[in-house]
């Protein structure tokens, strides 16, 4: 059953992704007049296919990818009848010319730019869409808390005063209920006022008022304070340790091995330090006390771009709430959260290139199956935004100036609109054949540590 969710899990997203990238490419070259032979779905040998007026639609048997092959669309064209028994280059399915003004080639050069891009900005408003769609529909998650439960030394909280343990009662007059809706208000107050927004805490039974004045450290507001979190339980993975022992949203924490839980905190350090070791827990449900031993599995995760560490995962999150949201902002929360997700992997994708990145933060289609498949069991909206991140990383990897994907053909054509020629043919052929065979080696190679990561 689970390899069954992750089959499904995996084909959906890379058919998302695959599908809607080519359907850019193919809708902007029908739009401008070029002749489209073949749709397709993966590579290699084809298990279906149907004529649909001038373009053949087809399932080919390796399915990490697609391409719409159109006519004189030159070197590439020839790299994509390999595995195929496709008709000649420029003979139509009705044995007749496809007239020449309908080759690639003979677009203009903003107009063959044109379709080249469209595929990867075709990922990016998938990914732009999925995630303005779960804000529309879901609203935005937030931690029901207000306490305090750490202040970094010399930080703006710091300066103003605040300690742990301090639970926000109001900023600027309005009730602090959520810790990220709060922090919100208290940089909206701050940017409108301009000056230090009061804030009235409760310390050891007693209200005090502190005035706030948060920083820019690194282009983002900083305040310097963290939540204590209450030891209530969020989602929870379908499969892993604390579901088999029947632990469900909203449960409470009461202890683990005997000593009493309070915050969120203590039971992350607990489980953390216990790779496959049973641990006792005993909880709250529906005013049910319950109990039953649960064993951290081992988990690699990241620490930073570069960085892992192995840790101990019972799997269940942190108690949310859903806050609804207007439909304007939620578009413009969606839209800052794809930019995010944009910017979070060209950061990467330059510490991979100058730094260089674990291994283990390097996926190829196993660990992206396998990644489906855990997504799926976290929930449907968690497997959305899987889908939203690799989106957006196709679509930032395929505007890459390497011959044979997106970016590499775009160079081209930018060279033709600055220098005024085209670039020279052979070239062209050579380099693409080059980055060909260069793409299939670094497949092997993520094939490889995606099974090295497997089997370890």
């Amino acid at each position: 059953m689970d390899f069954l969710q992750t089959l499904l899990a995996f084909f959906f997203v890379l058919g998302a992704v695959v599908v809607l990238h080519e359907m850019g490419h193919f809708l902007v070259a029908k739009s401008v007049g070029i002749y489209c032979k073949t749709f397709s779905v993966g590579f290699g040998p084809r298990i279906f296919r149907r004529q649909w007026g001038e373009t053949e639609y087809q399932i080919a048997a390796i399915p990490f990818g697609g391409f719409v092959k159109m006519a004189g669309e030159g070197a590439l064209e020839e790299l994509q009848d390999v595995g195929s028994s496709g008709s000649g280059l420029d003979i139509a399915p009705d044995g007749q010319p496809i007239p020449p003004d309908r080759y690639f080639l003979n677009k203009t050069p903003w107009q063959r730019l044109a379709v080249i891009v469209a595929g990867p900005l075709m990922n990016l408003v998938l990914a732009l869409v999925v995630l303005v769609g779960l804000y529309v529909v879901q609203g935005v998650e937030d931690i029901p808390a207000n306490r305090v439960g750490t202040v970094v030394e010399g930080s703006a909280a710091d300066r103003a005063g605040i300690e742990v343990g301090d639970r926000l009662v109001e900023i600027g007059g309005e009730t602090f209920d959520y810790w990220y809706s709060g922090l919100q208000t208290l940089v909206e107050d701050y940017e409108s006022r301009g000056a230090p927004v009061p804030i009235t805490l409760e310390r050891s039974g007693e209200m005090l008022r502190v005035d706030l004045e948060p920083e820019r450290i690194e282009g983002r507001w900083s305040v310097g304070m963290r939540y204590q979190a209450d030891p209530r339980v969020g989602n929870v993975k379908q499969g892993g340790p604390a579901w088999k022992a029947g632990l469900r949203r909203g449960d409470v924490i009461l202890a683990i091995d005997g000593e009493p839980i309070t915050t969120y905190s203590q039971i992350v350090e607990k489980v953390h330090a216990s790779i496959d070791t049973p641990l006792e827990f005993r909880w709250l449900h529906e005013g049910e006390e319950r109990s039953a031993a649960v064993t951290p599995q081992k988990a690699t995760v990241p620490v930073s771009l570069a960085e892992t560490e192995v840790v101990g995962r019972v799997y269940f999150e942190e108690y949310r709430e859903s806050i609804s949201l207007p439909f304007t902002t939620a578009v413009a929360m969606g839209t800052r959260t794809t930019w995010g997700m944009v910017e979070q992997t060209a950061s990467f994708l330059k510490t991979l290139v100058t730094k260089g990145a674990s291994k283990d933060s390097v996926s190829g289609p196993l660990r992206i199956a396998q990644f489906s498949g855990e997504m799926s069991r976290w929930g449907f909206d968690y497997l959305l935004r899987f889908l939203a991140l690799f989106s957006v990383n196709l679509f930032l990897l395929n505007l890459l100036p390497v011959p044979v994907l997106d970016g590499g053909h775009a160079v081209f054509i930018i060279y033709e609109l600055v220098l005024r020629r085209p670039a020279n043919q052979r070239v062209q052929a050579t380099a693409t054949q080059v980055g060909f065979v260069a793409l299939m080696l670094l497949m092997a190679w993520v094939v490889t540590m995606d099974l090295i990561s497997v089997v370890s």
